[in-house]
This record gives structure tokens, sequence and C-alpha cells, in this order.
């Protein structure tokens, strides 16, 4: 049994270790994280090398060696000779560092999720590693009912929360008023562009609230 987890690495070494096709896609969602992300690999993809000459992460062109993972606060281990999954496991559990070793979850300490982003909404599906396929195909399928109004939503929310909390201070209250907002027709007017008339609604709510 998984316990799912968002977790902030912005800032955190990152260690990836493999270069190929299955590297570059953990290195970019690090990348996006705002990861202090290091690539260790004799070869690497053309995006990261690019990514590299461009500042976003530091290459190292070279095969792992242990040591490696020292200050490290995840790793990822996509190498071309799975053989050094297990000394990457071995290294990150004497070190307590989390590590996924990609397509290989008897050296993984957390697996990643099938991912959607909408602004702020981030939308992760598990199958615990069992059948990711299915993770992805569920992701596509929430994915097409969620469009930028709710992103926008997040962003209106973000604005107007300390009002909502400076009016409502109840904690039980507010946590009701939430509902309230979402079951009305804000979500309905971000759909429709009308921004405006949705921030009115949810002020008028709020006041309503208090």
């Amino acid at each position: 049994m998984y316990y799912p987890l968002f977790v902030d690495l912005a800032g955190r070494r990152c260690v990836v270790l493999g270069g190929g096709a299955m590297a570059e896609a953990k290195v970019e969602a690090l990348v996006e994280c705002g990861a202090d992300v290091v690539v260790i690999s004799p070869q690497v993809t053309e995006r990261i090398r690019r990514w590299a000459e461009e500042g976003r992460l530091r290459w190292e062109p070279r095969a792992y060696r242990p040591g490696d993972l020292e200050g490290a606060w995840l790793v990822v281990s996509a190498p071309d000779d799975r053989s050094l999954n297990r000394a990457v496991w071995e290294e990150a559990q004497a070190r307590r560092v989390w590590v996924n070793a990609v397509d290989d979850p008897s050296h993984c300490s957390f697996i990643a999720p099938a991912v959607y982003r909408q602004g702020e909404l981030v939308l992760a599906v598990s199958t615990s590693g069992r059948a990711p396929a299915l993770a992805v195909r569920l992701r596509d399928r929430f994915a097409s009912q969620l469009g930028p109004e709710y992103a926008a939503f997040l962003e209106l929310a973000a604005e107007l929360r300390g009002e909502l909390v400076r009016r409502i201070p109840q904690f039980e209250r507010r946590r009701a008023l939430w509902y309230r907002i979402l079951d009305s027709g804000v979500l309905d007017d971000l759909r429709a562009g009308a921004r405006e008339r949705a921030r009115e609604r949810f002020l008028h709510l709020v006041e309503e609230g208090a």
C-alpha cells in the first residue's frame, strides 16, 4: 500500500542516473518543479544536453559510482545497464534517500504516478506499479473533463482566500462555504470566460456566509 504524497523539490538536489528517453521524461518533470537536477550518464539525449547548456541542470558525462547520491533528496535510476539498479538502491537505502528505478519496482522506494497539470491543479493517478498504462488511460479520461476553468478557479481562490479567512475565521464554517462556492455557478462563469462575474459571485457567497 502506497501513501500518496506531493513533494516540494524546489532547490533540492535530485540525481538522475541515465540519459536516455526514459530518463529524459523524469528530468523534464524535475526541472519543471525547480529541482537542482544532476544527470549522471556517459551519453544523454539532445534535449538533456541542451538543458545542461542552458544551465537548467548539471550533466556529469560518466557512469554512476558509489557516493554519487551524497546530499540527494531524491534519485531516479534509469541507466542503460539495469544491473546498476541494485547498487543504486543499496546506496539510497543506506543514505535514506527516496529512489525510483524506472520499470524496476523491486528497487523503488517510491513510484511516479501519471500526472496531468492544469495551472495549479495537479491530477495524479497510480496503479501502485501494477499497470502504469492503466494509470495513463485513467489520467487522460479524467483530464478530458477538466478544462482551463479549473486553473482559473484556483487563481481566483488564491486571490480571494485571504478575504474569506478574514471574514470567516471558523474552520468548519469556512470549509462548508468552499463547497457552496464550488457547487455554485462560479465554475460555469469561468468556463464561459466571465471572470469578473465569477469573482462577484464568489465574493457574494463570502459575504452571505459571513
